[in-house]
């Protein structure tokens, strides 16, 4: 496996794990619990986005971080398959700079936001760091020319690269125009 699809699937692979270990030791601050697994935290940070039936304390930079990391998690969880096999290096190329933006946002749970930092649980640092994998995975894969952008340029261009891409320039001088009777 190449190194881009690696990292790729480190990344896929840190997502998917971080949804079953503990992501929050108790509830930020809270001894009450021993550890909130991964999913149980998004779905209490969804509240965010819909109403719930707890009204939230959080200050409105908290209701931000929390919505932006739900965002964040269901836009990795849907449409990184897509991003990797079947977008375009630009559409590629926006996506690794859109998970690099998720991991910075998503990183203010730790720098700003937890009163407590040793509260968050390794669910959490998989989380985040699965952004930042992603990320350069994607950058590394928008640099490279896929294995079907290989084959079909071969296929078009059987004389190489001779300018245009056509085969007859491999045979035609470019100083003679075409249709002339010198040959």
């Amino acid at each position: 496996m190449k190194k881009r699809y690696l990292l790729i699937a480190t990344a896929w692979l840190l997502q998917t794990a971080s949804w079953f270990l503990p992501a929050v030791k108790g509830f930020l601050g809270s001894r009450l619990d021993h550890g909130i697994a991964g999913w149980e935290v998004f779905l209490a940070e969804t509240c965010a986005l819909r109403p719930c039936a707890d009204a939230s304390a959080d200050p409105w930079y908290g209701t931000a971080i929390s919505a932006a990391g739900v965002i964040t998690t269901v836009l990795f969880v849907f449409a990184s398959p897509w991003i990797v096999w079947r977008a375009s290096r630009k559409i590629r190329r926006a996506a690794a700079f859109v998970a690099g933006g998720a991991f910075v946002v998503n990183s203010q749970w730790y720098l700003f936001y937890a009163p407590v930092r040793s509260d968050l649980g390794v669910g959490y640092f998989l989380w985040c760091s699965s952004f930042c994998l992603f990320a350069i995975g994607l950058f590394i894969l928008a640099g490279s020319k896929s294995e079907f952008e290989s084959r079909q340029r071969s296929y078009n261009d059987p004389a190489g690269r001779n300018g245009s891409g056509h085969c007859g320039d491999a045979t035609m001088p470019r100083d003679i125009p075409v249709g002339s009777s010198r040959r």
